[in-house]
């Protein structure tokens, strides 16, 4: 898990970045490219269009970090700019998946921990979750593998926080029903 350090550090590098520091640059592709890598992937399966779009994010990251405003972690900001690729992506190639779950639903499912002790199996848990639609597969992979709060992923997903909630209450429902299945 990340802490205030983290970030605080990560605010200096991307401050660095903006006066064209490649050194911080480079520390700062190293720290984020892996989660923003495991993020595009929930969403596209192709290795190299997901190795496309982290290349560009990153771009962006260097070409716009003396636009970053601090109103989220670097981590959240730099998962924002590889959302926003993705999507470009996903509409250029016609595949928008356009269903989204009802989000007046309260989240009364089970815990992230009851999900995986069900399980106890690697396997079975990424076999489940890659049954999921494309939202509920990004909630679920940004909540539970990246750390990020809901306020937090409905900011790299530009939705509202109530949408989170909701994909993620039906996201562990299909998960509990598939691993208990």
């Amino acid at each position: 898990m990340r802490g205030i350090d983290d970030e605080a550090d990560d605010q200096t590098l991307l401050a660095r970045v903006a006066g064209g520091d490649m050194t911080a640059m480079r520390t700062l592709y190293e720290r984020h490219s892996e989660a923003a890598h495991r993020f595009v992937q929930t969403r596209l399966h192709d290795h190299f269009e997901v190795a496309d779009i982290v290349h560009n994010t990153m771009l962006d990251v260097w070409r716009s970090a003396g636009r970053f405003q601090g109103r989220s972690s670097v981590r959240s900001w730099i998962l924002s700019i590889a959302r926003n690729k993705t999507v470009d992506h996903i509409r250029k190639a016609s595949r928008t998946d356009l269903a989204e779950p009802d989000d007046t639903l309260p989240d009364d499912g089970p815990d992230p921990e009851s999900v995986v002790a069900a399980a106890q199996d690697a396997v079975r848990v990424q076999a489940c979750i890659a049954k999921l639609g494309a939202a509920m597969r990004t909630a679920i992979h940004l909540a539970f593998f990246e750390d990020l709060t809901y306020g937090e992923i409905a900011q790299v997903e530009n939705v509202p926080e109530g949408t989170i909630k909701t994909r993620i209450f039906h996201a562990k429902k299909l998960l509990m029903r598939c691993l208990s299945g």
